[in-house]
């Protein structure tokens, strides 16, 4: 849709109530909480007076108030107000009536009203109704944004009903892909996607990009989750100096905050010196205090650079010549004494592919079921005359960037369809072939005559080429995107989606692409066993490819922890360093002469429970009693220990007896492991700690210790009975 730009300081205050609803949408538990949270936004955005959410009356077909917030009560029954509700559900579009006020609607200070749908399978299931003091507030463009704010809503409301559990984690996949999942934050690809806005506009803009200081030693003594807690504090203290800008997230230690309109030298750096106090401001981490840094480096738009695209880039070199002691810095271009460098070096990569310099390797990928190779990703690495063998991440951004690629990648993509054949040729198992294709690559008007003539010189069937795409790339041009993917798909290869999670992800477009599988990105797998929100959000990523017919493959996985847990999940297959890193080919055709690969564990469903306990004595006494039930009995000192036996087995129930430290473990073990029965077992539990335990769901029942033998195996034997009824 294309709609007209408001002035800046009315795009901030909408974009930041649009921000707002994608942020409730994100945290809400249900569509009472988003509709309460969306109104209270719009209020307090400063926009409207007056804000409420009327659903649709299965019985008398009128509206029901069911949210609301502002100065207003008794507003929603104004006549006229029924009457814009009535018109938006009839039209199933945004409507605005901003006639002359009457004397009713002065009551209220109301000089307009805009009515959104709300949508709920397709049908108006309510109306939000917002109400304005100044009807020239309400222009086209101001509509048009409030029109996506209704569709965000209804795209929520969308993922929240239905299978509840399922359906709320798809949403929140949805809107964590355009928002930072920790902070709530605009992320990178939002950010461009604004600073293009504003430069298709011609509107002015600064550019703060923000590097913490200081933070991988906060990392180092206190751990990944109290970090968490540390960078939504520091996102909470950017929001409050952030003026009439807006703040996005770039990564772990890095923020940026995009100031719309602005371009005076003074207030950008008196806004800048005020982030450096904000950040510099102690954190407490328990009883303990954290002090950090930040370098801030600025670029204006288009006083120091034309291109948006550029923006960030030179932002960034700003900062980073502040050095470790922090600080703020203006872009200049005497900042670039990289620029020669990088001249020698793409004069260099023209020349290394007709010199034969670059080679393919190749990382092995393992079905999760049987554990065997499946298939490999080709990755392009450069054996550089004097710097020796040279990984794709130091040179294959400048190929893109110097329009090499589609050469280059042409190269690769006959190199690994000759391999491929060449494997089959000498009796190997058939293996699939990965190749990653670039941007550049996918918009040649003659990529799949480019793909057909590399199967055909090389005599490969097509059911072994799968080419991988980033989120970014489909997601341009969408219409043209897809048509080019199923002119693709009619070759006959497979499609796959690389990274899947780090950058727009839509799970409404995604339905729309042919694509055949999705890769899972390493930085979910490298945090899944430690983080319960990174477990869950992998769950939550193969159960959406589940229900969308997609196969699935977890890149990075390093340990066999997390290879049971992927395969236990139903994960379809695995890449990393368990197994291999990327080889040469010679290497690809000693594995699969071997028969290598990684041997699942044995997780035959049974009657297994998990002993988690520090006293030795508990553990054997306990572990007695329950083999005499016929228990297949797991024990565990503490709480890694037990984690990686969980990986590795199918268990039912989980008894934990370690004081102090059975409340962390437990809600772990609930939010990777929720088919599990979970039993406390405390020597000092009282009335309401038993009461708060069960209510919270974190158990199903709590022990007293010692227990008797009878009480223990009754309880164990209806925590299996219960297992059961919800495996069913």
């Amino acid at each position: 849709m294309n709609i007209p730009v408001p002035i800046p300081s009315q795009t901030n205050r909408v974009l930041a109530m649009l921000s707002g609803i994608v942020r409730a949408a994100v945290r809400a538990d249900s569509p009472d909480m988003l509709y309460r949270d969306a109104c209270s936004i719009a209020v307090g955005s400063g926009l409207f007076r007056f804000a409420w959410v009327g659903l649709v009356d299965p019985v008398g077909d009128g509206l029901r108030m069911l949210a609301q917030a502002g100065e207003g009560r008794g507003a929603e029954n104004l006549p006229a107000a029924r009457a814009i509700a009535s018109r938006v559900r009839e039209s199933g579009k945004a409507c605005l009536d901003s006639r002359v006020p009457d004397e009713a609607w002065r009551q209220y200070g109301v000089a307009a009203v805009a009515g959104l749908p709300l949508r709920e399978d397709g049908r108006i299931a309510g109306v939000l109704l917002l109400y304005a003091e100044q009807a020239n507030l309400l222009d086209e463009a101001t509509m048009g944004l409030l029109q996506e704010a209704g569709q965000d809503i209804s795209f929520s409301l969308e993922h929240m009903l239905g299978e509840q559990r399922r359906l709320a984690a798809e949403s929140k996949l949805y809107y964590m892909a355009f928002y930072d999942a920790q902070t709530g934050l605009p992320n990178r690809a939002l950010l461009e996607e604004r600073l293009s806005g504003f430069a298709r506009t011609g509107t002015a803009v600064a550019l703060l990009d923000i590097r913490l200081l200081r933070l991988d030693r906060a990392l180092h003594l206190f751990g990944r989750l109290a970090m968490d807690d540390v960078l939504r504090l520091l996102s909470q203290r950017l929001e409050a100096v952030r003026g009439e800008g807006f703040v996005a997230q770039l990564g772990q230690d890095e923020f940026a905050l995009v100031l719309p309109g602005q371009d005076a030298a003074p207030v950008i750096e008196a806004i800048a010196h005020r982030v450096l106090a904000a950040v510099e401001e102690p954190v407490h981490i328990g009883e303990r205090e954290v002090f950090l840094g930040a370098s801030v480096g600025a670029v204006v738009y288009p006083r120091h650079e034309s291109e948006a695209g550029q923006l960030l880039r030179r932002a960034r070199a700003a900062a980073d010549h502040n050095g470790g002691e922090g600080g703020f810095r203006f872009y200049s271009g005497e900042l670039d004494r990289g620029l020669e460098q990088r001249a020698r070096t793409e004069a260099e990569l023209h020349r290394a592919l007709e010199r034969g310099e670059f080679q393919l390797y190749y990382q092995p990928q393992l079905s999760l079921r049987t554990g065997r190779m499946v298939g490999v990703e080709a990755l392009l690495q450069w054996q550089h005359p004097q710097r020796g063998l040279v990984g794709p991440g130091q040179f294959v951004p400048m190929l893109e960037e110097c329009g090499l690629m589609p050469a280059v990648g042409g190269w690769v993509l006959r190199q690994a369809c000759r391999h491929a054949k060449e494997w089959q040729a000498m009796g190997l198992p058939s293996l699939r072939m990965g190749v990653n294709l670039s941007a550049l690559q996918f918009r040649l008007a003659e990529l799949v005559a480019i793909v057909r003539g590399a199967l055909d010189e090389a005599g490969l069937a097509a059911q072994f080429l799968e080419l991988e795409l980033t989120e970014s790339l489909i997601l341009e041009n969408v219409e043209q995107t897809i048509r080019a993917m199923h002119e693709l798909k009619r070759l006959g290869i497979s499609l796959s989606l690389d990274d899947f999670g780090t950058g727009y992800s839509s799970l409404s477009y995604l339905r729309r692409y042919p694509v055949d599988r999705i890769k899972i990105d390493q930085s979910f797998i490298r945090e899944m066993m430690v983080h319960a929100g990174s477990a869950a959000l992998v769950r939550s990523i193969l159960a959406m490819a589940h229900n969308l017919g997609l196969e699935t493959i977890a890149e990075g996985v390093e340990t066999i922890e997390q290879f049971e847990y992927l395969r236990k999940q139903q994960c379809g297959e695995m890449q990393g360093f368990l197994f291999s890193r990327a080889v040469p080919a010679a290497e690809i055709v000693r594995l699969l002469k071997e028969g290598r690969g990684v041997q699942p564990a044995d997780t035959a469903a049974s009657r297994c429970i998990l002993l988690v306990a520090e006293d030795a004595g508990m553990r054997e006494e306990l572990g007695r009693i329950l083999e005499g039930d016929g228990w297949s009995v797991l024990a565990a000192r503490g709480a890694d220990e037990a984690f990686a036996l969980l990986a590795a087995n199918s268990v039912s129930v989980v008894a934990c007896g370690m004081p102090g430290e059975c409340a962390a473990f437990l809600h772990r073990v609930r939010h990777m492991y929720p088919d599990s029965e979970r039993i406390l077992l405390d020597g000092s539990a009282d009335v309401q700690t038993v009461i708060e335990a069960v209510n919270s769901g974190e158990v199903f029942r709590v022990l007293s210790m010692p227990v008797e033998q009878e009480q223990l195996l009754a309880c164990v034997r209806d925590a299996w009975r219960r297992h059961e009824t919800r495996s069913r």
